[in-house]
């Protein structure tokens, strides 16, 4: 006999722990790839101090126009311009915040949200008014949205309570009226924004009251304490909830365990076994509270093992006082000061102070680090030592803490294919055992064969065990610091057969360093580097970076670029017009496209270039001028994970970079990679992903989170290790926030931890129920040991699941027992 959870209680936790990934933090827009829906990137990238890039949203006319749009409605922006050769948005603002790069943030913001699902239209009436009181009509939500938007009301200031009757599809909002009226209310409700509204208020839990009826209806019945007709009537009344399932399922056109415990029900009502009927339902409600209360627990443990909720938070008014207010009542720009002991509110810019804090919650990194003035701070995480006075830069829902909180709950409205394998196998046994049940019953003429037959199911079980297996991989990864976006990435994690790694900022530690410049005949060393540390003097590029710290190093002067005349191409390099003059600085490949030939270079340069290290190429006036050698380190734990991860050629490592063909081949090989693939811009990178895709192979692309946004995106899997950023949050299907590539074998490991517990789980499952099935046909299992057997499976299958999430969160109390 099925224990229904997977229609009932369980399903019920699993949505709340499941659901909403729809909306994911991916700023992208989709188009057909492949036959598939695939997302295509829209970033915002700072160049300078007032100017900043937007690159993708040319590549659909109607994104192009919301962002062209909504910039010119901004009182900051200057000029907005689209370079249509390049696809690339370019801005000039002026900054109105105090603080640094907040322009920025809100832009990325709106990126984020343009192709969003837009929410349903709804409607928000007066039915009727009092002073203080108001009673709303609302239309076009659904229940549990309307639970929200009472929920969110009660946020609003002013508002004392807010109550909602989605039966009637009406909402009372008690409020007073000196702070807010029925308009500005009104006003308020139509323009909110439904992905900000709270989760619905869970009804109230009826499993034990249930579970209490039914108990009394099996002690009624083996006592023989009522007449028979009213006994089956109490049976029947229990089973109430099972037909409502079975029959909307049916409606929908799908067979599925329910009805075979209906089936048995009914059956053993219709032979006179109504205290076998009554043991069914009694055993369906048990085990409806089992699995409620493990659900129970499994949200209690995620609760004690994030801890990423901040209640409250003290907040300085403007008249220098300090006043305690909900963390979710704060916004951008707010003051707050945070004590020893005491968890971060929000995410935000440190103005004065200095303390040790520890954000072991977010990153899984147990050493704490030092914040000081200009250091950056994020919610949840916990001030050991000192005090800070801190700048809100993010609050509420959009804190990092709370994407993280969000994505877990998430986890499951994608779920893994093998959970639809067997979902569909489960159901396509129903109807074969409808037919050994009759076949059963009409060769022996014996009731109790059948119904046990019909008891025994296999449905329940596998709904169970893989979304609770999920679940506590998803958990325990977030607390080691690595963010994985939803079950079916965990899948895919386990069955990727090909590794695509980026090398600058992934396999290199993304920090070059200017080891030579060799100027052309006629030119001076100190002038090459002059000219091109002032193009790239508005670049945020890594290499853009090292050529300005040479340059300073060497105490040379950089002159300014004129404003706006800089051409930027990603992946390729920049022009800029220096005194009048006309400096590129870019790729071997790109200064080839530019005109200039450098494959010959040796005769015009003062000395050889090695093929060994990279090289930047610089022109003047369309004219060789010399040429930057820089080196990229390695980090360290590079050459182990990639041996790790190819597990004696189980897994193909391959290499994909915009760099030269000898710099990229020297890194291949002491790194020990399948193959190595140099000079490719971000879109090249992408087709050989695809071309991957296309021969069948699971692709994981590992990532800087924004050059590689394209192949991230086309991967089955994309992988980013720039930490707690929006950019990695946005484009990458698992984060890697501490930033190690040690903790890609650990996102690996989860993946293949996970399989194996789905696999373990789904024997628990199958196993038992089989051999039940075939005791019960041959008249050896009656009826109560089959329901025991099958609920009993169920239950114990579930709790193996859940097993290392609760021991974790055991040991989160034991270990702040210890510190306490």
């Amino acid at each position: 006999m099925a224990l229904r959870s997977a229609r009932g209680a369980f399903m019920r936790a699993e949505v709340e722990f499941l659901s909403g990934m729809a909306r994911g933090f991916k700023g992208r827009a989709h188009e057909a790839l492949d036959g598939h829906q695939r997302p295509v990137s829209v970033h915002v990238t700072d160049v300078a101090p007032g100017r900043l890039l937007i690159r993708g949203a040319a590549e659909d006319s109607k994104t192009l126009r919301q962002v062209l749009g909504w910039l010119e409605s901004r009182p900051e922006v200057q000029v907005a311009t689209c370079q249509r050769s390049t696809g690339l948005v370019k801005v000039h603002y002026q900054e109105a915040s105090r603080l640094p790069g907040a322009f920025a943030l809100r832009v990325r913001d709106f990126v984020f949200t343009l192709h969003q699902l837009p929410p349903k239209p709804f409607q928000v009436e007066v039915q009727h008014a009092l002073p203080g009181r108001v009673r709303l009509r609302v239309r076009g939500l659904e229940d549990d949205d309307i639970l929200k938007l009472a929920a969110w009301a009660a946020t609003l200031p002013g508002v004392h309570k807010a109550s909602a009757s989605p039966a009637i599809h009406s909402l009372v909002v008690s409020f007073d009226p000196e702070v807010l009226n029925a308009s500005q209310l009104m006003t308020a409700l139509r323009t909110s924004e439904p992905s900000t509204w709270p989760a619905a208020p869970q009804p109230p839990r009826r499993e034990w009251a249930a579970t209490a009826f039914n108990s009394a209806v099996l002690a009624a019945c083996v006592v023989n304490a009522a007449p028979m007709p009213m006994l089956t009537a109490g049976v029947a009344l229990t089973s109430l909830p099972l037909a409502q399932r079975a029959f909307q399922a049916v409606a929908e056109r799908r067979i599925t365990v329910d009805l075979l415990d209906l089936v048995a029900v009914g059956v053993s009502l219709a032979t006179g076994q109504v205290r076998t009927a009554a043991l069914i339902t009694s055993l369906l409600g048990i085990g409806d509270l089992l699995i409620e209360r493990s659900a129970d627990r499994a949200r209690s443990a995620i609760s004690r093992l994030m801890r990423l909720e901040v209640l409250y938070a003290w907040r300085l008014r403007v008249d220098g006082e300090v006043e305690q207010v909900r963390a979710d009542r704060l916004k951008e720009g707010d003051l707050i000061v945070v004590h020893t002991g005491e968890s971060v509110p929000a995410d935000g810019t440190v103005l004065s102070g200095t303390a040790w804090v520890d954000e072991k919650a977010l990153t899984g990194e147990s050493e704490p680090r030092v914040r000081e003035a200009g250091g950056r701070v994020l919610a949840a995480s916990v001030v050991g030592e000192g005090s800070l006075r801190v700048r809100v830069v993010r609050a509420g829902v959009e804190t990092t803490a709370a994407k993280i909180l969000h994505i877990l709950e998430g986890a499951g409205a994608k779920p893994m294919t093998l959970q639809a394998k067997v979902d569909s196998v489960a159901n396509g046994v129903v109807l074969p055992t409808f037919g050994l049940a009759a076949a059963t019953g009409l060769w022996t003429r014996e009731a109790s064969r059948p119904i046990s037959i019909l008891i025994t199911d296999f449905g329940t079980g596998v709904r169970i065990v893989v979304p609770a297996s999920a679940l506590v991989a998803m958990t325990l990864a977030a607390r080691q610091g690595i963010l994985i976006k939803g079950a079916q990435y965990l899948e895919r994690l386990a069955q990727a057969d090909t590794i695509v790694f980026d090398k600058t900022g992934t396999l290199t530690l993304g920090v070059p360093e200017v080891v030579d410049v060799i100027p052309a005949r006629g030119w001076d060393a100190r002038q090459v580097l002059s000219l091109s540390a002032a193009a790239e003097l508005r670049q945020s590029h890594p290499v853009a970076e090292a050529v300005r710290r040479h340059a300073l190093a060497q105490g040379v002067e950089v002159p300014r670029p004129e404003a706006g005349l800089e051409e930027v191409v990603l992946g390729r390099g920049v022009c800029a017009q220096v005194n009048g003059r006309r400096v590129c600085v870019g790729s071997a490949r790109w200064m080839q496209q530019q005109g200039v030939d450098v494959t010959d270079a040796g005769a015009a340069l003062s000395r050889s270039v090695p093929r060994e290290v990279s090289t930047l190429w610089v022109t003047v006036d369309g004219a060789l001028a010399g040429c930057i050698r820089y080196v990229e380190t390695l980090r360290p734990e590079s050459a182990g994970v990639v041996h790790a991860l190819k597990e004696n050629g189980r897994r193909r490592i391959v290499l994909l970079s915009g760099d030269a063909p000898a710099r990229v081949a020297e890194v291949g090989s002491r790194l020990g990679v399948d193959e190595a693939i140099a000079e490719l811009l971000p879109e090249d990178k992408a087709t050989h992903v695809r071309a991957l895709r296309r021969q069948g192979r699971i692709v994981a692309m590992v990532g800087d989170g924004i050059n590689d946004a394209p192949a991230l995106a086309l991967a089955d899997v994309g992988i980013s290790l720039r930490g707690a950023t929006d950019v990695a949050l946005e484009t990458a299907d698992v984060v890697l926030l501490r930033g190690s590539l040690d903790d890609l074998l650990l996102a690996f490991d989860a993946g293949r931890d996970t399989l194996a517990r789905v696999h373990r789980g789904l024997g628990l499952v199958l196993v038992p129920n089989a051999v039940a099935m075939v005791l019960a046909a041959l008249g050896w299992l009656p009826p109560v040991a089959a329901a025991v057997v099958n609920n009993g499976s169920t239950v114990v299958a579930g709790f193996a699941a859940l097993a290392p999430l609760f021991r974790q969160a055991r040991a989160a109390q034991r270990e702040d027992a210890n510190t306490h």
